[in-house]
């Protein structure tokens, strides 16, 4: 039934900093306030992403559960009916298992979600929770996938006709672009990379990337802004290179714009990915990008025009485009400015949410 204005309750595993987290921001800081009441539910507490969303004035709320204990149902349904919910919209795998059961209890009248990520064996968990994911996944109205890459991989367990592509998106008036070279050693050659420190970044291969510029003569500079839990391995392959001295361990940051002035180019070596907010960031503040060829990647960065990509796992082909861009100064601040104006174009986070409340409307259209 349509109203004039409609209770929506995003659903999220944790406020724990990343790209889920930051596209929740956006949706909670440009939603249309005039047409929906906005509420946050995450299933554990804490995580540096809440203070930012209470700054907007917004209610989190904390369940203190895992998204598998069967009290997250419970604690869903009463809260799903106390708040007289239209929309429930669910961020990735984990919050289905408990939110789409309490959200057809509740009677909720849509029920949606977002698909971060590209789809994999395990992603859900064993084959049982697997099975058990797509036939909840099933009961939603509408699945959003952040990239066609995303869309495409968890194919061919969606309905097609409840399933649409809404691209990941930035936003624009924070993320401007500073001078190339800004707040840099004009004799080093910075290169940033941003995102957690896991498997599937392929960090390993940056790091010898990284070395083999250093061989060649290159007065290279990386550094890691994000942390997780294979930074003491990566610690122990920086050293065991003999590259400690150029390379620094930053850790995280709630503002990744306060760093990106200080590289030349930012860098990426996932093995995998959906729509990294990490390369629209980079793009938007005027930086060029190199990275690898999964993904979402190569729908956001242009080979030769905002950007490089490189096949995964490729640390030869990975140092010889870092090195292709130290060369040639005028291509970084060709390729900063091409990405700067494609990001405005097609990855604004202002249009990732108009989007999404276009999908709202069609569901209770129906």
């Amino acid at each position: 039934m349509k109203k004039d204005r409609y209770t929506c309750i995003h659903v999220i595993h944790s406020l724990e900093y990343g790209g889920a987290q930051r596209d929740l921001y956006y949706y909670a800081k440009f939603h249309n306030r005039g047409k929906y009441r906005l509420k946050i539910v995450s299933f554990h507490p804490g995580g540096e992403m809440l203070p930012e969303l209470e700054a907007l004035d917004l209610d989190v709320h904390i369940l203190g559960t895992r998204s598998a204990d069967p009290r997250s149902i419970t604690r869903l349904v009463k809260l799903f009916s106390e708040h007289k919910t239209d929309i429930a919209h669910f961020h990735n795998s984990l919050p289905v298992f408990s939110g789409v059961p309490a959200a057809v209890l509740a009677r909720v009248p849509a029920k949606v979600m977002t698909e971060h990520s590209i789809y994999y064996p395990g992603k859900a968990g064993g084959s049982l929770s697997t099975s058990m994911y797509f036939n909840l996944r099933r009961r939603l109205d509408m699945v959003i996938a952040c990239s066609e890459e995303v869309r495409e991989s968890h194919q061919p367990e969606l309905d097609p006709d409840r399933t649409v592509t809404i691209v990941n998106g930035v936003d624009l008036e924070h993320f401007f672009t500073p001078a190339v070279n800004s707040g840099t050693d004009k004799g080093i050659f910075h290169i940033g990379s941003i995102g957690s420190l896991t498997v599937q970044k392929g960090y390993s291969n940056l790091v010898q990337a990284v070395k083999i510029l250093s061989d060649r003569g290159v007065p290279v500079r990386l550094t890691f802004i994000g942390d997780g839990p294979l930074r003491k391995k990566l610690e122990q392959q920086v050293n065991e290179s003999g590259i400690d001295d150029r390379v620094t361990f930053a850790g995280t940051t709630s503002d990744v714009m306060t760093v990106l002035p200080a590289f030349d180019v930012v860098a990426g070596s996932s093995l995998r990915e959906g729509l990294p907010l990490s390369i629209l960031e980079a793009m938007a503040a005027g930086r060029p990008v190199v990275t690898t060829d999964v993904g979402g990647n190569r729908e956001a960065v242009i080979d030769g025009v905002t950007g490089m990509l490189v096949p995964p796992g490729d640390s030869y082909a990975l140092a010889e485009a870092l090195e292709t861009l130290w060369k040639n100064e005028d291509k970084q601040a060709s390729m900063g400015k091409a990405g700067r104006l494609r990001v405005e174009k097609y990855f604004s986070a202002e249009k990732m949410v108009a989007e999404t409340e276009r999908i709202y409307e069609s569901i209770f259209d129906g």
